[in-house]
């Protein structure tokens, strides 16, 4: 076995295993599908073993590819980091800057951003818009806008910016129609536009759902941006955030107050601690808090 493999050949076959097929992997890194395989074979001839098996919905993993696989990913993490740590040794922001954030806000988070690029132009901005928590320690990620509790991962460094409060909020038409509730005990009387999955625990949702009967509930959706076309068209009464601006009847919108103390739930600005230096990240995080409305 020639033991002078390449980094590079060996990074490829990693990207097969990862995305399971070659066209997927040239368009992770960038490069065609005659490259990806000659990469492949090249490694594979070198190591005189078989990574993959190959057929015609993709490439499987031979035992050797889990094993290389599983190796592999906390080696690709590793030099994601130092290549991030050291792309944040700068004297000034600049370069690529990727964010997550819930799919909910990345409209709202539109108008910052532009004004952050206007602050810095030397800074690239990426958002990924996702309700999945993204890890951080691969290094795809530099930072994350989350919501609800501190996040606990390890080596993370978490810092609140606002807390986002939610409202009840029915169209016109629909109060034409059924009124408004009065209290929690008249809930059962309208129906409701209610978020889906995690969103159902937040506070102020969670006392809703305690006391609704589900027939009650005419449209779900995980995204409050779903939602609040459904109460727009007048299909029930439902919670909003007030993070983007607040709401009124020039947005054919009534607040909708039926003695339930909704809460607020915390946004929190997320990097990993090795990037604790980034200037970059450091600009981010001042602009926000300079510019995030007080809600």
């Amino acid at each position: 076995m020639d033991s002078g493999y390449r980094w590079d050949d060996l990074r490829v076959a990693y990207q097969v295993a990862e995305s399971g097929s070659l066209s997927r992997a040239g368009k992770q890194l960038g490069i065609n599908h005659t490259t990806v395989l000659r990469a492949v074979n090249r490694l594979e001839q070198q190591l005189n073993l078989r990574l993959f098996i190959r057929h015609q919905r993709g490439y499987q993993l031979t035992d050797a590819g889990h094993l290389m696989l599983e190796k592999m990913r906390p080696i690709v993490a590793d030099m994601q980091l130092l290549f991030n740590t050291l792309s944040s040794i700068e004297s000034s922001p600049s370069g690529t800057l990727r964010i997550s954030t819930v799919s909910d806000f990345s409209a709202f988070f539109a108008p910052l951003l532009h004004g952050f690029r206007q602050q810095y132009p030397q800074i690239r901005v990426q958002i990924v818009a996702t309700d999945d928590v993204l890890s951080l320690a691969s290094g795809d990620i530099h930072v994350a806008i989350r919501i609800g509790q501190e996040p606990r991962e390890p080596d993370i460094i978490a810092k609140r910016l606002i807390s986002v409060k939610l409202q009840y909020y029915a169209a016109q038409s629909y109060i034409d129609n059924y009124g408004v509730p009065r209290s929690l005990a008249d809930v059962n009387r309208h129906l409701w536009v209610m978020p889906s999955g995690e969103k159902m625990r937040l506070a102020g949702i969670d006392q809703v759902f305690e006391r609704l009967d589900f027939q009650q509930v005419a449209y779900q959706s995980n995204s409050f941006n779903d939602i609040e076309s459904a109460i727009r068209e007048g299909m029930g009464i439902g919670p909003l955030s007030m993070v983007r601006k607040p709401l009124g009847s020039e947005d054919g919108l009534q607040v909708v107050d039926f003695g339930l103390r909704t809460g607020s739930a915390d946004m929190w600005f997320v990097y990993h601690k090795d990037l604790r230096q980034s200037t970059r990240i450091r600009a981010l995080q001042d602009f926000l808090v300079a510019h995030l409305p007080a809600v």
